[in-house]
């Protein structure tokens, strides 16, 4: 279920950075148009990526590591919030309308990275029951 949000995240990234870029060759009423849909959608895929996210982490973590899977959790964010900036910055400002296409593909192959990482990550998680069995 988390890989296909994070999946479905990615398509909807993909889906919006291309609005935006297009905003840029639209009339100005149309691309207010343009723009307010490109981030509905562009949020709408913010929310499906936090809540995966969150999902994976609060999943897997054992009951006993919860703080620090969420200590963890929230460096990535915070190091995405960090880097962001000057990410955009260099590649949606330097490069314009391939710079937002460049952006939606990195988007979109993090999406659809995210099934597989769920699958993974539930493959390896350690299963309470055999702990329990090895140790008892």
């Amino acid at each position: 279920m988390t890989g296909r949000a994070f999946r479905t995240a990615g398509l909807l990234f993909l889906v919006s950075c291309p609005m935006m870029a297009l905003a840029a060759y639209t009339p100005v009423w149309a691309a207010a148009g343009l723009v307010l849909a490109a981030i509905f959608v562009h949020s709408l895929a913010e929310v499906w990526e936090s809540s995966a996210g969150f999902a994976l982490g609060f999943g897997l973590a054992p009951d006993h590591a919860q703080g620090q899977y969420q200590g963890v959790l929230g460096l990535g964010f915070s190091a995405g919030q960090a880097l962001a900036p000057a990410i955009l910055t260099t590649v949606v400002l330097g490069l314009g309308t391939a710079g937002w296409l460049l952006l939606a593909v990195f988007f979109a192959a993090l999406g659809s990275a995210g099934p597989a990482l769920a699958r993974w990550g539930m493959r390896t998680r350690p299963q309470p029951g055999v702990a329990a069995e090895v140790t008892g």
